[in-house]
């Protein structure tokens, strides 16, 4: 078109020049192509695959192995011992073991997930032991030098959770007094003011969710439940104790009992106990000091002097119920508790040989605050 504007080529050199101009355009936008080949497939993959990622995203999507370099290896081992001691409730040993390879990052997610579960349950569990410690806050509400029993109270104004703390000596063995508290749903079967309980689901041999209905003693107050998730930490090398954490949580594994219909459902904030093995003595081969602290809001306004009360008349009972229903344990070996014992031999026998190690090497004493 320029030559015949400018009057010379003829048309049969322009129509040359256009062939060319075309093949040369071709000739370039078939070269960008071929160099953009990477770019293509990836868009057509994301095309196929909206979710997005590559190789490694979805192999692990579906589930399918990565190859093992020699970084992954070493990520692999250790997520084995971690999750080994996790099981087995000796998170200190696996939070030491995690610091001590800090070098060694995890890619997988479930690896991921364990480390920070991990890392959680062992600082829940030191800031148990260092509340339960920690009486700076707390106000005495009954003290019982003879029955080895105390109970304390904390509430700030304006808060709506009320603080509980226990100490008690049973002359008994850690795993039958953490028989006590793990079989939750046999609770009901000594406890009068449990009006519901269950065990929902075990996620690990150490950890529990359960789900527990009390009767409110005072007013006409409808009946209060909770649903929680507890674990067990063997701190007997670290610490010299075992320790329990509980809290509540909102996902039940299972179906709840009929009678979390006709509830209000109470607020477990973070809570536990500590079970710490005591030498034995005349006429007590084992003994333990069992400390507890919990943290609850039971979702209606209770004033601290009513709670502090309540706490003063109704903890002696229980304590002497726990007494009765270890003693019987010791004795009578149909006992519930006994039977459910012989059915964890991994957690509860284990645990006997671990609490009986520990004493043969120490002396250690923990006197009454």
């Amino acid at each position: 078109t320029v030559l015949n504007r400018r009057g010379g080529g003829g048309g049969g050199a322009g129509k040359k020049l256009a062939v060319c101009a075309v093949v040369t355009a071709a000739t370039a936008t078939a070269t960008t192509i071929v160099s953009n080949v990477d770019y293509i497939r990836t868009w057509w993959q994301q095309k196929k695959d909206p979710e997005g990622g590559g190789i490694a995203e979805r192999r692990q999507r579906n589930r399918l192995p990565l190859p093992l370099t020699g970084q992954n290896k070493k990520a692999a081992q250790l997520s084995k011992e971690v999750r080994a001691l996790d099981q087995r409730g000796q998170v200190f040993k696996a939070k030491a073991l995690l610091m001590a390879n800090k070098d060694i990052n995890f890619t997988n997610p479930d690896d991921i997930r364990l480390k920070n579960a991990v890392l959680q349950r062992a600082d829940d569990a030191q800031a148990i032991m260092r509340e339960i410690s920690d009486d700076s806050s707390w106000v005495k509400s009954y003290d019982n030098n003879e029955e080895q029993f105390e109970t304390l109270y904390r509430h700030r104004q304006g808060e709506a959770v009320h603080g509980i703390k226990m100490r008690a000596v049973f002359n008994s063995s850690v795993t039958n007094v953490l028989a006590v508290l793990r079989e939750f749903d046999l609770t009901q079967t000594w406890n009068g003011n449990m009006k519901g309980a269950a065990q929902l689901g075990f996620p690990s041999p150490v950890s529990v969710q359960a789900y527990g209905a009390g009767f409110m003693p005072w007013g006409p107050f409808k009946t209060r439940d909770v649903l929680f998730n507890g674990y067990g930490a063997d701190a007997l090398d670290e610490h010299g104790c075992v320790t329990l954490v509980f809290q509540s949580t909102k996902k039940a594994m299972c179906a709840l009992p009929p009678i979390s219909k006709h509830c209000v459902r109470a607020d477990f904030r973070r809570s536990g106990v500590v079970l710490e093995p005591l030498p034995p003595i005349p006429g007590a081969k084992t003994r333990v000091l069992a400390s507890l602290v919990l943290n609850g809001d039971p979702k209606m306004a209770v004033p601290g002097w009513l709670a502090s009360f309540g706490l003063k008349v109704f903890a002696p009972k229980v304590k002497r119920d726990t007494d009765e229903l270890l003693a019987e344990m010791q004795e009578d070996m149909s006992s519930p508790y006994v039977m459910r014992k012989k059915q964890y031999p991994e957690l509860y026998a284990m645990l006997d040989d671990r609490c009986e190690e520990y004493l043969s090497r120490t002396s250690r004493a923990f006197p009454m605050k």
